[in-house]
């Protein structure tokens, strides 16, 4: 075993910490970078598009879902200075910034690596329990990040189970890491479902990274986090699910192809978005 498939998360958290740390310091010594400031976090289930309810949405394979409860646990989260390497832009850039490093090597991480996105401008350093239904699309406020003055470009989450850290506020999601109960419907067939999802270590299978964003981080502002359900069902197929004969709620299995796709899109940069509101 190699040392990098060693790294812990405690460790990928303490990098990332130290990260803002020695940015933080950084700027005060030189007076050339951000200034040090702290900022509301925030989390918030976004609508999907022409959609007035929260939970509710229609699929790209053409079922109508409407979630009755949706919990899950996210964080720690980084706001990151460079671009998410998904956008145009960055993938342009990236070309000079490999050239510089193979000629001058520094301690900066390499492309794929999860510290790639450069300064780390904010973190929420834990992780939150989240009910997607509670706030009817409000926000919930998690609390004050310390940051850097500056514009974020991208940012990153983990995805866990829950921890003993968390105690009795995780236990709706009895163990997993996002526990969703809805119904699907599809002209004349309308199916209850549960799905339990679940995102154990190794570290690179909990993360999400480099959401792409733009937010001109300050004191007076605060960075919401939008989780965007109608992104996880994307190419989810109800219809192969095996029904119960005496009907009731179905509980899909990780061998399902809805649990494989959620499992897949839940990862993706694009269920999760993000905005700065000053």
């Amino acid at each position: 075993m190699t040392t990098a498939s060693r790294v812990t998360r405690r460790a990928v958290l303490g990098m990332l910490g130290t990260s803002l740390l020695g940015g933080l310091s950084a700027c005060g010594l030189s007076g050339t970078g951000g200034r040090s400031i702290v900022f509301d976090m925030g989390l918030r289930t976004a609508l999907a598009p022409d959609e007035a309810d929260v939970g509710t949405f229609s699929t790209d394979t053409g079922w109508r879902v409407r979630l009755g409860s949706g919990w899950m646990v996210l964080g720690p989260i980084y706001l990151f200075e460079n671009a998410s390497p998904l956008q145009p832009q960055a993938r342009e850039r990236a070309w000079p910034r490999r050239l510089a490093r193979a000629l001058l090597p520094t301690a900066h991480a390499h492309d794929g690596d999860f510290f790639s996105g450069g300064t780390v401008l904010g973190e929420w350093d834990r992780e939150v329990v989240f009910d997607l239904l509670a706030d009817a699309g409000g926000t919930r406020v998690l609390g004050r990040s310390p940051g850097i003055a500056g514009r974020a470009r991208s940012f990153s989450l983990l995805l866990q189970p829950p921890s003993r850290v968390l105690g009795s506020e995780a236990a709706p999601l009895g163990g997993h890491s996002v526990l969703l109960e809805g119904t699907a419907s599809r002209e004349d067939l309308r199916i209850p479902f549960r799905v339990a999802l679940d995102f154990p270590p190794p570290v690179a299978l909990q993360r999400v990274e480099f959401v792409p964003v733009e937010a001109d981080l300050d004191d007076a502002g605060r960075f919401v986090v939008d989780l965007q359900p109608h992104r996880w069902f994307e190419g989810t197929h109800f219809d192969r699910l095996d029904l119960p004969a005496g009907g009731g709620t179905v509980d899909i299995p990780p061998e399902a192809q809805v649990h494989r796709a959620l499992s897949v899109n839940v990862r993706r940069s694009t269920a999760f978005a993000g905005r700065w509101e000053p």
